[in-house]
């Protein structure tokens, strides 16, 4: 077993420390001063490090699930309900705002490298490591802010407050010039940081690969059609790189895993690139904000009837829906022999869970006085349930990621990692690129080979051998295309991706507005189960150009008149 690398977080007042001076010329006991910091390599080690718990992560309930057809928060956490209802403004901006801690974040790279005196003296490889962690976080705050904001300021120093004047003239700089950068940081990240560590006490730190990985993934949105005209980067730029990481990964021992349910929890997982680690002391709630009322959760992660519908049926590239338009069915199991992701993915009714099955169902009842029938109970992860006021408005809640061997609600914690980078999205990656840049070939052979793990991954979960259950693509134009953006949705399920998909894909007027839905769930007197679909929420609103981007908060504009507002959003 590896030894994971786990960060330290104890010096939340370090940074705010550094560069401080005290009025009575007393060294404080309490914080350290910048040459306490860079001159200990233990302190210099905790202060790149905690650079690993910073980033968001799908654990928050901040999540970018909450707010695209994914799913329905349960409880409008972060104001999510803003995002989906079209409601953002510069004030109001839902889960969506990362800038200040972003910047925050990014200032704190930027003193490190004001620092480089102080590091060079670090015995290498150490000092290579460190240099190019600091390097990659930096990029990677950047690009996160660039794919929610577009253009952002290109900060690289740190300002003090004789700085007063500079600081509240930064205007935004250009799409391309940060995409430029980006990339730019990111290869030089690459370079100083190895393909893999040598020392099993160094596992979980950032890697060329992870390195490389995210440059796939930011020349890839910058070539997509929300940015292409902007940022002068190219599909075939995006192809390029993606192979880079492909070859580099398979060259080291990494490739899929056969086991897609399961790599979500082990982070040791051959596919994984790059992670967030945790233990069960320094662990998180995840699984029990988001499992059922039944289990002692708060169901706050209602998958969608649209995402379900979104699981393949065998035979069809696409599920059939006949029973869905209809609204009601007592003929038919919805969720039998679905793509085996499904069963991964999604508790619904029925499924097998933490040693007994999911009960989201109501129940018919016989009135003793008057005869009639009535429905007054349900099952315990029913409105009718344990803690009722938590139970899945969708009569669905999330699978992927949850640890099953979790039994005490608040007392156990999750110690599963949060993936931010894994080889699957980079075949997805490669396939969507090679696409356009004419290699349609290339796009089906990788669009498969996802498609071929979830089929052999699948065996357990279905009741018999369905030679045509999940069958290789075969489509060309704009048929392949729909397959590569269907493949995304189901494979990459959950993990972040969705909202900036849809984006930069330009289509999201067209799958994330309307009336969503979840599904009820009725046992009849004689046992037999009716399935109905019912309305989810209020109706969804996504209005172009404005929500492509998210608004520049005011908070930060009212500091600095110089940042220019995102289209669509009102003024000061």
């Amino acid at each position: 077993m590896k030894t994971k690398i786990f960060k330290t977080i104890g010096l939340g007042a370090l940074i705010a420390s550094v560069g401080a001076c005290d009025i009575l010329d007393v060294e404080p006991l309490d914080t350290y001063t910048k040459e306490d910091v860079f001159t200990d390599v233990s302190l210099l080690q905790s202060y790149v490090h905690r650079n690993y718990n910073l980033p968001q992560t799908g654990w928050d309930q901040s999540a970018l699930r909450f707010s695209c057809d994914e799913t329905y928060n349960n409880f409008n956490w972060q104001s999510s309900y803003t995002v989906l209802e079209g409601s953002v403004t510069p004030d109001q901006l839902g889960n969506l705002d990362i800038w200040s801690a972003y910047y925050e974040n990014i200032k704190n790279c930027n003193i490190f490298f004001e620092n480089m005196d102080y590091v060079n003296q670090v015995d290498e490889p150490e000092r290579s490591y460190l240099i190019g962690e600091e390097t990659f976080f930096r990029a990677f705050y950047y690009m996160s802010l660039v794919n929610r904001y577009g253009g952002v300021p290109i900060i690289t120093k740190s300002y003090n407050l004789e700085d007063t004047d500079e600081m509240m003239d930064v205007k935004r700089a250009s799409y391309k010039e940060c995409v430029d950068s980006i990339i730019t940081w990111f290869d030089r990240a690459a370079d100083y940081l190895p393909e893999q560590y040598s020392d099993d006490a160094d596992f979980g730190r950032a890697t060329s690969i992870a390195a490389k990985a995210m440059k796939s993934r930011m020349l890839l949105y910058a070539a997509s059609p929300l940015w292409a005209s902007e940022s002068g980067r190219t599909y075939q730029e995006a192809a390029d790189a993606a192979k880079e990481v492909i070859d580099l990964c398979l060259a080291n021992g990494m490739d899929l895993d056969p086991d897609y349910g399961g790599m979500f929890l082990n982070p040791e997982s051959q596919e994984i690139i790059f992670e967030r680690l945790y233990d069960q002391e320094h662990g998180h709630y995840f699984d029990w904000d988001n499992s059922p009322n039944g289990y002692g959760g708060y169901s706050g992660t209602c998958i969608t009837q649209e995402m379900v519908d979104s699981y393949e049926l065998p035979g069809r590239t696409f599920p059939d829906r006949t029973w869905y338009t209809t609204g009601d069915s007592t003929d038919v199991n919805p969720w039998q022999n679905r793509d085996p992701r499904f069963y991964a993915s999604v508790l619904c009714d029925g499924q097998e869970f933490r040693g007994r099955e999911v009960a989201f169902y109501v129940q018919e009842t016989e009135n003793e006085k008057t005869h009639k029938i009535e429905v007054v109970s349900g099952g315990i992860d029913s409105e009718f349930g344990n803690q009722n006021w938590n139970y899945s408005k969708s009569h669905y809640t999330i699978r992927k990621f949850m640890d099953e061997t979790l039994r005490v609600a608040w007392t156990d914690k999750g110690s599963q990692p949060w993936i931010y980078c894994r080889l699957g999205e980079i075949y997805l990656n490669y396939a969507e690129a090679s696409y356009f840049a004419g290699d349609e070939e290339t796009a089906r052979k990788y669009l498969n080979l996802i498609r071929q793990r979830a089929r052999n991954y699948g065996v357990q979960y279905l009741e018999q051998d369905i030679p045509d259950m999940l069958p290789d693509i075969t489509a060309s134009g704009d048929e392949l295309f729909e397959a590569i953006q269907q493949e995304r949705k189901v494979e990459l399920a959950f993990e972040e991706h969705r909202f900036f998909d849809v984006r930069r894909w330009k289509n999201a007027e067209e799958n994330q507005v309307g009336q969503f839905h979840g599904i009820r769930i009725l046992k009849k007197l004689n046992g037999v189960k009716n399935y109905k679909i019912i309305e989810l929420g209020k109706v969804r609103s996504f209005i172009a150009p404005n929500h492509y981007l998210v608004p520049i908060p005011n908070y930060e504009r009212r500091k600095n008149s110089a940042l220019e507002q995102n289209p669509g959003y009102s003024d000061l």
